[in-house]
């Protein structure tokens, strides 16, 4: 250990090349972390205001046209 401390003349540099990259790592994650807990929040809103199932589908199709129904049943 005391080998790897000493690091000789440039041993600032490389000290401040790990404390520099430990604090950048800290920040992404941190960042990322109170992202990803903003876009649960977002979703649980978004979630909340379709409580009620509603149809899906392809965009100018009537639901209920025939042509656009499957036959088989669902497995």
């Amino acid at each position: 250990m005391p080998d790897f401390l000493h690091m000789g003349e440039y041993g600032s540099f490389i000290a401040a090349a790990y404390i520099i990259a430990a604090v950048v790592m800290a920040g992404l994650f941190v960042a990322s972390w109170r992202r990803l807990r903003e876009r649960e929040t977002a979703l649980a809103d978004l979630l909340e205001t379709f409580e009620e199932p509603t149809s899906v589908g392809p965009v100018g199709i009537p639901a209920n046209d025939s042509r656009y129904q499957r036959d088989d049943p669902p497995s």
